[in-house]
């Protein structure tokens, strides 16, 4: 992307790979080696999305995009995002996937704390037929957790990375696809018996995953956050908190629905997570869920979720103070703060004012920093300075808002013709 940039950024892109795929700027990283980007078909002009690793990438991650191909094409349908083309090219594995337009549930989290109640069951609903099907399919996902959950621009929700995914040989029984007593997973979604690396992981696993994002998006928080042998010790240990001693207006009938998925033995679960997607469309709300990208920004200093975060607390904050409309607009960014020190991470959502970051580390508010990033219309890399004007973080990823201190005047005309066209709010 820059001088400063990784060799396979540097060297792919622009280019054609295969002779069919030109890459026109990246999206993201891929954390076992390689990028995933924006491209264009040279051929059909169509756009999709390319995962590409490395030429020197581990075995395990080519293992791991092999898996995933073979999961995809077993579970293509609504909700699972569209696997169009893969293969290999100069000794490179690639994957195609359709160009995704909007937000990681992860990133949104990021920026707003929590989802209203009713925005949270829908997504739960949503997710539970999809994964559903996946499971009549033979494919167990493993991996369910808000950084998978990307919710387009217009409120579709798709379900990502199927790389770890296990998937069920109706013949032979079940093909492992991964070495026994191999953790798998990021821990504080994994159900226990999945943390135990026992080998009788079934579907159950996905329906614990959910739950665990589920009571994420409404409070705020892991149910059991930690390392490792912190989440297996407190998840065999101590009970579950419920969701009202955080969020009152969460109705009894869905702490307990989320209580049941969470439960530590399997068999106390429901029966499937079709059954568990019957009880979160039956939880009667009595009002449509809202957009899910109508939210307003968090409050200055906020690092962590607080009371205030709440949504009666949040509703007293007013209409957005924003200057311009946005729309979301995922690519790659290199925040630039002092001298050689930067930050690596995505651009989600864009304005001609400013756009939300998210990335793996804080930057104070207050902080000057220059940006480099890929205008959305014509992909044409610019450095412009900026400004940090809220950040808020959760675990993982903290997501910032920047305001542009300046910006070309072709490069304004650029944004604001692209939010015209895919503007939410």
């Amino acid at each position: 992307m820059n001088e400063e940039a990784t060799p396979l950024s540097n060297e792919l892109e622009s280019t054609i790979l295969d002779g069919r795929y030109r890459l026109v700027r990246p999206l993201a990283k891929v954390t076992s080696g390689g990028y995933v980007f924006a491209a264009e078909h040279v051929f059909t002009r169509k756009v999709c999305a390319v995962k590409v690793l490395e030429r020197v990438a581990p075995e395990k991650a080519k293992r791991r995009m092999r898996r995933e191909m073979d999961a995809l094409a077993a579970v293509q349908g609504p909700g699972v995002v569209d696997f169009r083309d893969a293969g290999e090219a100069d000794g490179r594995l690639y994957l195609v996937l359709e160009l995704l337009e909007g937000r990681t549930l992860g990133g949104l989290l990021a920026a707003k704390g929590t989802l209203r109640v009713e925005q949270a069951v829908k997504l739960g609903a949503e997710l539970a037929t999809v994964l559903s099907r996946c499971h009549e399919r033979g494919v167990i996902h493993r991996d369910i957790k808000p950084a998978n959950v990307f919710v387009t621009a217009d409120e579709r929700v798709q379900l990502l990375d199927f790389g770890i995914a296990k998937i069920v040989d109706h013949e032979r029984k079940l093909e492992k696809l991964t070495q026994e007593n191999t953790l798998l997973g990021t821990p504080e979604y994994m159900a226990p018996e999945a943390l135990l690396s026992s080998p009788d992981v079934d579907a159950s696993a996905d329906q614990y995953a959910l739950g665990v994002t589920l009571y994420e998006c409404l409070a705020g928080v892991v149910p059991f956050e930690g390392a490792y042998g912190e989440v297996l010790l407190k998840v065999s240990t101590t009970p579950l908190r419920p969701l009202r001693e955080t969020r009152p207006d969460v109705p009894r009938v869905l702490d307990d629905l989320l209580a049941r998925a969470l439960r530590r033995l399997p068999s106390d679960r429901f029966s499937s997570i079709a059954e568990m997607g019957d009880a979160l469309s039956s939880v009667g709300l009595g009002a449509a869920a809202a957009p899910m990208f109508e939210h307003h920004p968090p409050r200055l200093g906020h690092d962590s979720p607080t009371p205030a975060d709440a949504p009666i607390a949040r509703a007293r904050v007013g209409p957005s103070r924003r200057r311009h409309p946005r729309a979301p607009y995922v690519t790659f960014a290199r925040v630039r703060v002092a001298g050689t020190e930067h930050v690596d991470g995505r651009i989600e959502e864009i304005s001609e004012s400013g756009f939300q970051f998210v990335g793996t580390r804080a930057i104070p508010n207050g902080t000057a920093v220059a940006v480099r990033f890929a205008l959305p219309v014509s992909g044409r890399l610019i450095e412009a300075p900026a400004t940090v004007r809220w950040s808020h973080s959760r675990r993982d990823l903290t997501a910032v808002g920047l305001e542009f201190a300046s910006l070309p005047e072709d490069a304004i005309g650029e944004v604001r013709k692209y939010v015209s066209l895919l503007r939410t709010d």
